[in-house]
């Protein structure tokens, strides 16, 4: 951590404070702790004050040292970067792979009895959970679980997460120019991992003035022409040149350009000589055993770091093109997955109440009814409602454009499928795909005699299952293979089907109620044709289901606190006290059980007894607020991280913070 000018000491006292928003009326930004500094600003974790409530967010306010020093050109910093950041809100949903801006303004502070005016920038806060906040951190926490880098499944996902990203900036005519791992935010676990670019301070957006002279970037990923300081020469191959060194570092854990001093990582980015990813000690197994792979991708990262601004590709997804077919050639092993889960460690129950905050925030949208719920690893969501669907972005609702969908009030679910990427569907048996496109791909999909769907978990493009009705008679599971549809397997006893969710490669838990006015909860099998009833407790419905697929897990909640626990082939019946109805349930990366009922979320807790060799659970209240009456109706479980929204889209947010979340965020800047 940098050492402080006394001019700077000032900042402690907006410790408690609340910044007021010049954009927003009655809306404010309550300073909590400090959480990172660079020479120009220090950061800090506040929450975002509205009169419908709060939700958390990152203040990044300039030093008062340098904005004497600086004069009008502290301005310019955050001029910059609302800017930068504020081009890529125009779309909804916006592009996930970069941080969101959300306010910016100045507030004054009295300073040797002389005002300072400092100008302050607001962006979403990202939760990195166990394995790290920024890139660094979670090569770092690679490198100590597997030995290596990361593994070529997750880096060719870390590629396309940052060049899509970098697209997303280039095309709203923005030059980063500080790429580097430090500057690259990180949250979710698995297939969920979402990569963010973030910290725009010496970006340069077109029609803005830049600092004349000034060298901007960082040692080892800045491109040669950057230290030049010649603007005309930048563009987005200069962005291109500090992915390469990205990349090459999360492959290998280690830096591409080697050097003692900046003049020493200048003279090699010019230099036509690249370090080749197997000269590293931390390249992964799989990779090193693949000899043409390394050499495809030491020549696709050679391209991307050509001292020659026209030898590199100009568009990042061109990288992205060389590099994906060489590391997506097989998947992850199991191995390597279960080596990350047990490197994480908590340091305490995660049920011991202090240790959550929480938020809540109402929904300010009159006659909002939420019919399904899909969520991205940063807590953002697509739901379909009554009118169509709304994107939340983590503190507001925002309508989402439906031109070209047929029947906008008949949408009812919506699936994730990838990062900012949504299947959505229901009336007419229409399906399309919503991001930050708009809709594309509305197809009519329509097996048998369905004309309508009413939920989707799975792959749609490999193996999921519907619950599909026709214009009569009991719901069915429909079930879609490689692209075809299997035989609707009809439910003749069935009144509603409530939830689904995958529990293995090939297997389905789903609930609901029978015609005769009694719960289920049974387990579907689609290749097989089978249903597999499962027992548990009489109570008038089961309301929800979760799974946990590569885990073998899933549980069914309901009625009456009524918990139906499946792991393996191991059945259990359990209660949450009170004899709530369980409306949502979850079950986070490592396993662990959610539930949640109108004003309640419950945590699972598990125990062994050694003398039996037997676990037993039990379910924890974490969160209690009887003011909010509404049913939740969807949870959203990570490492450290509940979210859950009500039937009227409210949300309500519980995150584990670290003491201090010094490793939370690291912000380094650089002019």
């Amino acid at each position: 951590m940098n050492s402080a000018p006394p001019d700077d000491d000032a900042l402690e006292g907006l410790i408690g404070a609340i910044v007021p928003s010049e954009v927003v009326a009655g809306v404010g930004y309550r300073i909590v702790w400090r959480v990172g500094e660079g020479a120009m600003s220090v950061v800090f974790y506040a929450i975002r004050v509205t009169p419908q409530g709060e939700a958390p967010v990152v203040v990044k306010v300039l030093r008062p040292s340098f904005v004497q020093r600086a004069g009008p050109t502290a301005a310019l910093i955050i001029k910059k970067e609302s800017i930068a950041l504020g081009r890529l809100n125009e779309r909804v949903p916006p592009t996930p792979f970069v941080v969101r801006f959300i306010d910016t303004g100045t507030f004054g502070i009295t300073v040797r009895d002389r005002r300072v005016d400092l100008p302050w920038v607001v962006v979403e806060y990202v939760h990195g959970g166990a394995e790290g906040t920024t890139l660094s951190e979670r090569v770092e926490h690679s490198l100590r679980a597997t030995g290596s880098g990361f593994d070529p499944t997750r880096a060719a996902h870390a590629v396309e997460c940052l060049a899509s990203g970098l697209v997303a900036v280039h095309e709203v005519g923005v030059i980063h120019r500080d790429l580097k791992p430090d500057n690259v935010l990180c949250c979710g676990f698995g297939a969920e991992e979402i990569f963010k670019i973030a910290d725009f301070g010496v970006a340069r957006p077109t029609g803005i003035a830049t600092f004349s002279g000034a060298v901007v970037g960082t040692p080892g990923f800045v491109a040669p022409e950057l230290t030049a300081g010649d603007s005309r020469a930048i563009g987005p191959w200069s962005d291109i040149f500090s992915l390469a060194a990205v990349i090459f570092y999360m492959l290998t854990g280690e830096e591409y350009f080697v050097a003692r001093s900046p003049a020493e990582a200048i003279m090699q980015a010019v230099s036509p000589k690249r370090r080749s990813i197997r000269d590293t000690q931390g390249l992964s197994p799989e990779l090193r055993a693949n000899a043409e792979a390394c050499r495809a991708i030491d020549f696709a990262l050679g391209c991307a770091s050509s001292a020659k601004m026209d030898a590199r590709p100009h568009r990042a997804d061109a990288l992205a093109a060389m590099l994906s077919p060489w590391l997506r050639v097989e998947a992850p092993r199991p191995s390597i997955m279960a080596r990350r889960l047990d490197q994480i460690r908590e340091d305490d129950d995660p049920t011991q109440v202090q240790r959550w905050t929480w938020t809540t925030l109402r929904n300010a949208v009159q006659g909002m009814v939420v019919r399904s719920v899909a969520w991205d690893a940063d807590g953002r969501a697509m739901a379909a409602t009554g009118h169509g669907i709304a994107f939340w972005n983590g503190d507001a609702w925002r309508d989402v454009s439906l031109q070209g969908f047929p029947s906008p009030g008949g949408i009812r679910f919506v699936q994730r499928v990838a990062a900012g990427e949504w299947l959505i569907g229901g009336d007419n048996a229409t399906f399309a795909t919503v991001g930050a496109e708009g809709v594309t791909g509305v197809r009519m999909l329509q097996p048998g005699n369905i004309t309508r769907f009413d939920r989707i978990n799975g792959d749609f493009d490999d193996l999921a299952v519907l619950v599909g009705s026709a214009s009569s008679g009991p719901p069915h599971l429909c079930a879609r293979s490689g692209k075809r549809w299997l035989k609707p397997f009809a439910l003749p006893n069935v009144a509603v089907v409530t939830s689904l969710a995958r529990i293995e490669d090939a297997r389905w838990i789903f609930a609901g109620r029978h015609a005769d006015g009694n719960g289920f909860a049974a387990v579907y099998s689609p290749l097989d044709a089978e249903i597999e009833r499962l027992p548990g407790p009489n109570v008038r419905a089961f309301l929800s289901c979760a799974g946990l697929w590569d885990r073998a897990t899933g549980v069914a909640t309901g009625a009456d606190g009524a918990v139906i626990w499946r792991q393996g082939l191991l059945v259990t019946n359990e209660t949450v006290s009170g004899g709530h109805d369980l409306s949502a349930s979850g079950i986070d990366a490592v396993g662990r059980g959610w539930a949640a009922s109108a004003g309640k979320i419950w945590h699972r807790r598990t125990a062994t007894l050694s003398a039996r060799a037997m676990t037993t659970a039990r379910w924890d209240c974490i969160w209690d607020e009887p003011r909010w009456t509404m049913p939740i109706v969807s949870l959203f479980a990570d490492l450290g991280v509940v979210i859950g929204m009500t039937a009227e889209g409210g949300v309500i947010e519980g995150r584990v913070l670290k003491a201090t979340l010094l490793d939370d965020v690291d912000v380094v800047d650089s002019i």
